[in-house]
């Protein structure tokens, strides 16, 4: 089972075969506005119905399935496993779990961007006492994305990570050839 189909069964077990907008929404995790511009722009098709006075959108569930997979997927960025790595080592002495304003002080990025990062779902948090909270492992997970360094921001933190990286990147890069050198001259097999 692929998971389009896991998501379709697990949206009508939950919402039946049709979808209203407000379901949608709910459904795929968006907005009332990102919902109410996905069925105009023709992203979802729907049908309208009418029941006495009131009119509503009724949306297929396959749809709203092949919608948040097309959203998400587009999401999915270049995360190198080397980055993260990196980043890890670089990030290590952060606290687990970050305010807005911790993620702002370690990224460079400005606060009200990581807050609309967080609005759009680019970088995943949850609430705690009224206020949003990033897991370090989020953080570097999306620091090592292509969307964190497209962002225009040329803060001082910002160019030292790239710098720290780059470092980090070339560090380990010379330690594998002398451990390939060291291997190859003392004819030891891994």
């Amino acid at each position: 089972m692929t998971d389009l189909e896991k998501r379709i069964l697990e949206i009508k077990k939950q919402y039946g075969d049709y979808l209203t907008q407000r379901e949608f929404m709910e459904a795929a995790g968006i907005s009332s506005r990102t919902a109410y511009l996905a069925t105009k722009r023709g992203l979802v098709p729907y049908t309208k119905r009418r029941v006495g006075t009131v009119r509503y959108y009724r949306i297929r569930v396959e749809d709203v399935a092949r919608y948040m997979e097309k959203r998400f997927q587009s999401r999915r960025t270049d995360v190198s496993p080397e980055k993260i790595r990196v980043l890890t080592t670089l990030l290590s002495s952060e606290p687990d779990v970050l305010s807005i304003r911790q993620a702002s002080m370690v990224t460079g990025i400005h606060k009200n961007s990581i807050a609309k990062w967080i609005d759009k779902g680019y970088l995943k948090s949850f609430r705690w006492k009224g206020d949003h909270r990033i897991t370090k492992v989020e953080l570097i997970r999306y620091m090592a994305s292509g969307r964190y360094w497209k962002a225009r921001s040329r803060s001082l933190q910002r160019q030292a990570i790239r710098m720290a990286m780059e470092w980090l990147d070339t560090q380990h890069t010379r330690f594998e050839r002398k451990e390939k050198n060291h291997d190859i001259n003392t004819g030891s097999d891994r």
